[in-house]
Order: structure tokens, then C-alpha cells, then sequence
């Protein structure tokens, strides 16, 4: 009779188990569902690890003020530049990972940031890499009057190496290591040329304009208004086809350089912890975004080419090119 009780007594136990689990397991569903249905519940912070006036500043707040206005709350961008996007990328990842604090990221941050980094401040494993925005070529720069073809200056460079003065955002950028191909290419090694570096576009720009540098590597969004202004030449972009934002331009390959292709993009990371529903909210809502004709027409206006590239394509993209740029920073010993 008491194993009866007692066999009774455990069922019994187990029931309440069971059902206990069960409302656990809808409480966590449900709270999952709530974050995803309530975010954005407040303002969101998109932190620019660069200064004003680059693709991914003028990009970024063209999809700020979009998905704001999708999710009906404000979307503030924030330029915190310096330490070759190290600075502002540290801050987006050292703050809560609730989705209100959010990085707009580019090559430089990123890939080329890691893989010149002896001790990298944060890994790929740190970031959830969500989308991409855009992804377009770079655009070779110079003063006006100073050359008029890439050729002019390629011929000058060999002949003067220790005259070239270039300016980015650091050793460990993407536009240093498109420099160091091309100067490969022309036969000149890079400790034989000078870099000055500088927070971004909005220092670049005085910088070429000034004469302080001979060339300047800048993302086509971020060279648009450089080269309207008039003070500066675009020479060459390094897509593989003459790209539609400078129709005018030939690529390095038609201007005799070759074997030198690559391309900026900018796009939108998470800090790796920020709750998967968070995570979905921000790729479905720039997978739309990019479809939309009034944001295409938005991006047209700053001579921007839009892409999207989902999580697992960014991140495919990302592995690649730190591939590549691990392998630039060994030979020229760089690291």
C-alpha cells in the first residue's frame, strides 16, 4: 500500500514538473516574442567608428532616419572616430547588448582592423555581422591640376617613391592595403612612401585640397562630394567594371594597373550577445529597406550603390577579405 502512495505521490510530482517546465518554456517564448514585437522601445544609438562626411557616416544616416521612421523611434547617429575605428567599434561592444546600442561598420573597423592587430581589441566571434548596406568601389583622388590620368601618376611615383605621401585612417586600413597592391603592382615597396594619417573623408578632403597629400583613397559615397567641389581628381576605381557612381572614370585594370580589385561596403553589426529577435528585427528591416524605390532614390542622391548581403553572406564576405588582408599585413610586415 505505501509503494502504491508513494508511486502516486512521484507522478503526481512529476505532473506538476512537467507542467511547471511547460510554463517556463511559454514564459521564455513569449518573452522572446514580447522583445521582438516592443523593440525599439526607446532611442537607439548607431555609433559611426569614423568622422563626418565618409560613405558610412552619409549611409548610415540615410538608414537611420528610415528604419526610425519604420519602427517610430529615433535612430541617433554618432560619429566616434579614431584609432583606425577601433575607438568607436570598442564602444558599441563594451556597451549593453539590449540592441539600443548599434555599430555602422566598414572594412576598415572590421576586417582590416583585425587583421593588422597584434593584440585586436575584439574578435569576429564579438559581433553579430547583421547586413549590409552598401558596397561600391574606391576611387583613386588627387588635387585637380595635380595629374589627369592614372598613368601620370603611376610614372611620377616610380620616379619619385619618397615624394608620395597618401592619407587613411591607419596602417591598418582597407585604403593602406589597396595603396600597398598598387604600389606592388608599379614595382615600388611601401616603406618607400609616406602615410599621414586621418580620421576619415572629413579630414581627407583638406588634406588633398591643402596639398598636405599627393593621393587619397576614399569610398565612392565619401569622394562624390570631393570631386563635384572641383578641387579634386578622381583617377581610378577598383571595382572589376566601370562603376555607375563615376561613369566617367576607368577602372585600375583599363588605367594599366592590374590585378588591384576591391570594394568598400558598410553595413549594420550587433554586439554578439543582443537577443536573436533583436538581431532579425534589424536584417528583415534593412532586407526592405533595400528594396524600397524611396530609399534606392535616397542612396542615388549621395552617389551610393546599394547591397544587401544577409548574415551569412556579410560574414562570408568578412572572413574572405581578412583572408586576403592577413596576408598583405605578413608580407610587408605590417603587424
Amino acid at each position: 500500500m505505501r509503494s502504491k502512495k508513494l508511486y502516486s505521490s512521484l507522478a503526481a510530482g512529476a505532473l506538476v514538473a512537467l507542467a511547471l517546465t511547460g510554463c517556463t518554456a511559454t514564459a521564455t517564448t513569449n518573452s522572446a516574442a514580447t522583445t521582438a514585437i516592443s523593440y525599439p522601445t526607446r532611442p537607439i544609438q548607431l555609433v559611426v567608428p569614423f568622422g563626418a562626411g565618409g560613405g558610412t557616416d552619409l549611409v548610415s544616416r540615410a538608414a537611420a532616419a528610415y528604419l526610425g521612421k519604420k519602427w517610430g523611434e529615433t535612430i541617433n547617429v554618432v560619429d566616434k572616430p579614431g584609432a583606425g575605428g577601433a575607438t568607436g567599434t570598442e564602444s558599441v561592444l563594451t556597451a549593453a547588448p539590449d540592441g539600443y546600442t548599434v555599430l555602422a561598420d566598414n572594412g576598415s573597423s572590421t576586417e582590416a582592423l583585425l587583421s593588422g592587430a597584434n593584440k585586436p581589441p575584439f574578435t569576429l566571434s564579438n559581433l553579430h555581422l547583421v547586413g549590409t548596406i552598401v558596397n561600391e568601389p574606391f576611387v583613386f583622388l588627387v588635387k585637380s591640376g595635380q595629374f589627369s590620368t592614372m598613368k601620370q601618376l603611376d610614372t611620377w611615383v616610380k620616379a619619385n617613391p619618397g615624394k608620395l605621401s597618401f592619407g587613411t585612417t591607419g596602417v591598418n586600413s582597407a585604403q593602406t592595403y589597396i595603396v600597398i597592391q598598387w604600389l606592388k603592382s608599379i614595382g615600388v615597396t611601401y616603406s618607400q612612401v609616406h602615410l599621414v594619417p586621418n580620421n576619415g573623408a572629413s579630414d581627407l578632403f583638406p588634406q588633398l585640397a591643402g596639398g598636405h597629400v599627393v593621393l587619397g583613397v576614399q569610398d565612392a559615397t565619401g569622394a562624390s562630394p570631393m570631386v563635384k567641389s572641383g578641387q579634386v581628381t578622381a583617377l581610378a576605381v577598383t571595382s572589376t567594371v566601370q562603376s555607375p557612381l563615376f561613369p566617367k572614370v576607368p577602372t585600375l585594370a583599363q588605367a594599366g594597373v592590374n590585378g588591384v580589385t576591391s570594394s568598400f561596403w558598410s553595413g549594420i553589426s550587433l554586439p554578439s550577445g543582443v537577443p536573436q529577435s533583436i538581431v532579425q528585427k534589424w536584417g528583415s528591416g534593412m532586407a526592405s529597406m533595400l528594396k524600397d524605390p524611396t530609399f534606392l532614390a535616397k542612396l542615388k542622391t549621395l552617389n551610393a550603390q546599394g547591397d544587401y548581403l544577409d548574415s551569412a553572406q556579410f560574414t562570408a564576405l568578412v572572413k574572405s577579405n581578412l583572408s586576403t588582408y592577413t596576408t598583405i599585413v605578413k608580407q610587408n610586415h605590417l603587424g
